[in-house]
């Protein structure tokens, strides 16, 4: 795994919906903003409502941003739509674009409307955009539920994602009987974590079914759903880029890399291989964290997460003459931790100067050098392929040492839905834990490892 690797995994079976009412009582007769707040304080925020458990979002701490509302006329009344800004760094994506993540704050709005009878209706509305989304043709699903987390409404879906033939028939519908009921469940998965406090992230989940009978509830018991999805709530927000990406430098010639590397056996002449591990989250086993503003070197500058990086240090020492390289495996394309999307042509990166938390230093024998630098070669033949879960960083590193007669634990972790395999997290740990022989040396602090040395 290459610290290119983001990823943040939202499983959306189904997204639920609901919307709750209630009357006014003695509100101010001052502007809509103004009365809407009066109304939510007294009848939502704190009428002591006990919050749905199993709805995540509805349990974090979330802002009420009043200064941003807006209002909306609509044929039988008015409708004051306000930001909802969580506390927390939330993400999610749908499960029909797993290429994307988005900040929760930004699909979130809180709707409060009133009909031409004074009577007075709230809902929290998530727009989630699916992989056809675009700012001219919005499509994706809405979640609409009360202050609570509660959800009554069925799904709401606008246009058709592109690997479904259309919303109702969505492979991950649960139908009873559509005419008469459905039953809606969502899985929904996340991270959340503190711009202040990456490390300390927390993952979260939710999983909840439930039944809808049919006929729709009568439109005078909440605003029906066509009603609110006439309302300008943001449909659009841009996504950020989860992928693992190509190295930023790669190596086009592994053999002109290696070239002045020279076999020899006298005692002058000795060679070590160091593994060096970037750990998501020092100290840890995590095999990823979230990463504020991105993370930095060999990443994509919008990738929110940071997986690490795990690669090898080359080192000829020739009576004094010094030849370092320093070596990572890469996809040469751009892959996804998601069935289908975890491979692509491999190819080498050159990372000198790469950041690295743990590392373990080999002295190795002349047979041994040599032999690791001809399974590194392989990393840039044609057919030679990167895997997330199977050959990815980690695995590469692993298996050119144990090649050479060089054994390192392999402790395999998971990541989102269809991942799992070796990980820096993992591997950094065992290296920490692991008994050293005569010949090992091990590091927890990053040094200057630049390539060291030139050759005719």
């Amino acid at each position: 795994m290459t610290n290119k690797l983001s990823f943040l995994a939202a499983s959306l079976t189904l997204l639920l919906f609901g919307c709750a009412k209630n009357q006014s009582k003695n509100l101010p007769a001052t502007d809509p903003v103004s009365q809407a707040e009066a109304f939510f304080g007294e009848n939502v925020a704190g009428a002591g409502k006990t919050s749905n458990k199993a709805n995540y979002r509805a349990n974090q701490l979330r802002t009420i941003q009043w200064s941003a509302a807006t209002v909306q006329p609509y044929s039988g009344g008015d409708a004051v739509i306000v930001p909802i800004s969580y506390r927390h760094n939330l993400f999610i994506s749908h499960k029909a674009d797993p290429g994307h993540v988005y900040p929760l704050s930004d699909l979130t709005s809180l709707v409060i409307s009133r009909d031409s009878t004074d009577h007075w209706q709230s809902a929290v509305i998530t727009f989630i955009p699916d992989s056809a989304n675009s700012q001219a043709s919005p499509r994706g699903t809405y979640i609409v539920e009360d202050w609570q987390g509660n959800t009554i409404y069925s799904p709401i879906h606008i246009g058709a994602p592109s690997n479904q033939p259309s919303p109702a028939a969505a492979s991950s519908t649960k139908e009873v009987d559509y005419t008469q009921s459905i039953q809606v469940c969502d899985d929904i998965e996340g991270y959340n974590y503190s711009p202040d406090d990456p490390s300390g992230g927390v993952a979260w989940s939710e999983t909840t079914c439930t039944t809808y009978e049919f006929p729709a509830a009568n439109p005078q018991a909440g605003m029906p759903p066509a009603r609110l999805l006439s309302l300008p709530i943001p449909r659009y927000v841009p996504p950020l880029e989860v992928i693992v990406a190509p190295p930023t430098s790669a190596i086009s010639s592994i053999a002109d890399y290696f070239k002045c590397f020279t076999l020899g056996s006298s005692p002058g002449q000795t060679y070590t291989v160091q593994g060096c591990v970037d750990q998501p989250d020092p100290g840890t086993r995590q095999p990823w964290t979230w990463a504020p503003g991105g993370v930095t070197g060999t990443s994509a500058a919008s990738n929110p997460l940071n997986v690490g990086h795990t690669f090898l240090v080359l080192t000829e020492n020739n009576q004094g003459n010094i030849i370092s390289r320093n070596v990572g495996f890469y996809p040469l394309d751009g892959i996804l931790p998601v069935a289908g999307y975890t491979s692509s042509q491999g190819t080498l990166g050159d990372d000198d100067e790469h950041q690295y938390n743990v590392s373990l230093t080999i002295n190795v024998s002349s047979t041994q050098f040599f032999g690791i630098l001809n399974y590194i070669s392989l990393g840039n033949n044609a057919g030679y392929t990167y895997d997330l879960n199977t050959n990815n960083c980690t695995t590469f590193v692993i298996k050119s040492l144990g090649a050479n007669g060089i054994s390192l634990p392999a402790t395999q972790g998971s990541w989102g839905i269809d991942g799992k395999g070796d990980d820096p997290g993992d591997l950094g740990q065992d290296i920490n834990q692991m008994p050293l022989t005569s010949n090992m040396n091990r590091s927890t602090s990053s040094n200057s490892h630049p390539n060291v040395g030139t050759c005719d």
